[in-house]
């Protein structure tokens, strides 16, 4: 338990750093020493020199999270949130407060009494944008889809360069499958950070979804040429949205690329035998994979089915015995591996 609260704690504290150079040499060596103590896991001299510091001048936000995260350390949950929320009230749109909070509250499950913080300290700065998107992703994570909405929206009325809000705002619309709406709260999120890769892909995913194929191509090709995405990240959406023509054409592309990565290789060979293409061209990417990794089950799959396709279903028996004997009895692929068997089984049998 002791590990588990001190990984929690060293990710909760993330990029924070302790620099506060107005206060004074003194202050600021118990704040260190209390950053460092934190690192360490040693929570009760982490307090301790909190303790030391704010007596000397006076509680902050900086030390109040590192006090909360102390607390956290010694399993004190309820405290760590108090003491979080007293940081809030000093620093209403610190955004490394509320991403503590977040966390808290969902590893910890303490999401009533996150929601009876964040409406005690929304009397006080309702107009925080911060606390408006925290309060929408709560009611998210309640299931209460239309509050966390409105919450959203909330947040970014009052800060539209929210970029926190826009992307949980995103992917709530995303999920009761109101595209239209997700695409501009990611429109915005991805010019304000147009270097996030997760979302310029979920952006061109959502253009995808809205039958917008012209929009979604010039989203990932501006952002392929930024090199921001990768021809495999497109090929994948491609693929999961049926798009098996653009899935190919971008595999190709990174395969030009890599031309020894087996898991283009493979994907690439997969994607042309779902589609019944280019069999023989296929079969020989997919050798190529299994040659890279010949002990991957799914790679050999890829070649067992292409081996079935092309009519060699002995060879494909032979193949797919090998895939079978490399993956575990309770194997996430066992059971779709087994059926492959029995599919090569079958035609063996037919054409006996």
């Amino acid at each position: 338990m002791h590990i588990a609260r001190q990984a929690v704690c060293c990710a909760l504290l993330g990029t924070f750093v302790i620099s506060n150079p107005q206060c004074g040499a003194y202050r600021a060596g118990h704040a260190q020493l209390a950053h460092a103590y934190l690192s360490d896991g040693l929570y009760d001299q982490a307090l301790t020199e909190t303790r030391r510091a704010i007596r000397q001048d006076g509680p902050d936000d900086r030390l109040l999270l590192i006090a909360a995260l102390a607390r956290l350390g010694l399993d004190e949950v309820d405290a760590a949130l108090e003491l979080i929320g007293q940081a809030v009230a000093l620093a209403p749109d610190n955004d490394d407060l509320y991403r503590a909070l977040r966390d808290i509250c969902e590893k910890e499950e303490r999401f009533a009494q996150t929601e009876k913080l964040l409406a005690q300290l929304r009397a006080d700065h309702g107009k925080s944008a911060s606390l408006w998107a925290t309060e929408g992703w709560l009611h998210a994570r309640q299931e209460r889809p239309d509050a966390a909405v409105e919450a959203l929206r909330q947040a970014t009325q009052l800060d539209e360069h929210h970029l926190f809000a826009h992307i949980e705002l995103g992917r709530l619309l995303i999920a009761e499958g109101r595209f239209a709406e997700a695409e501009v709260s990611l429109v915005e999120a991805v010019r304000i950070q147009p270097d996030d890769r997760q979302l310029v892909l979920t952006l061109g995913d959502c253009q995808l979804r809205q039958g917008l194929a012209e929009r979604a191509d010039r989203t990932f090709d501006q952002a392929l040429t930024a090199g921001v995405v990768s021809a495999v990240d497109i090929a994948r959406i491609y693929y999961e949205r049926e798009r098996a023509d653009r899935a190919i054409e971008y595999y190709e592309r990174a395969l030009a690329g890599a031309p020894d990565d087996p898991l283009i290789l493979n994907n690439l060979a997969w994607t042309y035998a779902e589609e019944g293409l280019r069999l023989s061209y296929a079969l020989n990417l997919s050798m190529r994979a299994v040659k890279l990794d010949a002990e991957s089950p799914v790679y050999l799959d890829t070649y067992a089915e292409l081996l079935h396709l092309l009519g060699r279903h002995a060879h494909a028996v032979a193949i797919m015995r090998q895939a079978l004997a490399l993956e575990p009895t309770d194997g996430e692929h066992r059971a779709y591996l087994e059926g492959q068997m029995a599919k090569f089984h079958r035609a063996l049998a037919t054409r006996l």
